[in-house]
């Protein structure tokens, strides 16, 4: 079956983000770790990790989209508003970076309710996305999205191209898949169980899974995280993606609120819901 006509905005053949989840001490609190080593990895997103990153994003003059749990908002706000200065978009990503799936309904809306509180108030804007921590969502999640005004979910894995999930009370919610083998944190998260990969084998994945997107026009979500990507070795793996994707022509590059503002407004020839 060939592949459907390219859904693009500027002529473009694909689409492609670049997202961050910034989950600092959060990662390693929702494991249960409190041993204070452990968690000072967590600190080298906000402290070390982030500067470098927004400069790298700045001087290729491209704005991410990143995902921020309560917590880490609340304990590093000069953070948060860095990220919203440099003209990036923020989305919500729970509280603690605790599992929903574990969660009953009320637990789940409290959280939701919170995130959007406190990155409203640090942002000056209302987020329209949600990331759920780790990518698992409960039976009431997308609901709950719809109800709370949410335009966009990045959790599922079930695509190469955004599509609507079912309408919910008149309302279908865009989903903008994503994929582990877009992650950086089963290549170099340690956890004592797990080797640490060099960046080099793991760019060259990222670039050829890019490459294969692009050809059905599909779009590409690399998903990062500061404290891993952040590191010197990962974060020239990162100047070198982000320069080959900028010089791959017809390549759109935009946040994942742009994608969905455009899904919405525009669905991919031959889309249907569901």
């Amino acid at each position: 079956m060939p592949p459907l006509p390219s859904p693009w905005p500027r002529n473009a053949l694909s689409a492609c983000a670049f997202t961050f989840d910034l989950d600092a001490e959060t990662l390693w609190m929702a494991r249960g770790v409190n041993e204070p080593v452990a968690l000072s990895q967590g600190r080298y997103g906000p402290a070390e990790a982030m500067p470098l990153i927004l400069d790298t994003l700045g001087a290729a003059s491209i704005r991410a989209s990143f995902f921020i749990p309560a917590w880490v908002a609340s304990h590093y706000p000069d953070t948060v508003k860095a990220i919203v200065a440099g003209g990036h978009e923020v989305g919500c990503h729970g509280d603690e970076h605790e599992r929903v799936s574990d969660l009953p309904p009320e637990r789940e809306e409290q959280i939701l309710v919170k995130s959007v509180e406190v990155l409203t108030a640090l942002t000056g804007r209302r987020p329209l996305g949600y990331r759920a921590p780790a990518w698992q969502v409960s039976a009431s999640t997308l609901g709950l999205l719809v109800k709370h005004g949410f335009d966009y979910s990045s959790n599922f894995m079930d695509r190469l191209r955004p599509y609507l999930h079912p309408p919910v009370d008149g309302r279908a919610l865009v989903e903008i898949p994503v994929s582990w083998v877009l992650d950086d944190a089963p290549y170099f998260m340690f956890t004592g169980q797990r080797s640490i990969q060099a960046p080099g084998p793991v760019l060259q994945g990222w670039l050829t899974e890019f490459a294969g997107i692009a050809e059905v026009h599909g779009m590409t979500n690399f998903t990062f995280h500061p404290q891993i990507i952040g590191r010197p070795s990962r974060l020239a793996c990162l100047r070198e993606l982000i320069d080959h994707v900028r010089h791959t022509p017809r390549v759109w590059i935009a946040t994942l609120g742009e994608i969905a503002g455009h899904w919405r407004t525009r669905p991919a020839p031959g889309e249907r819901a569901g």
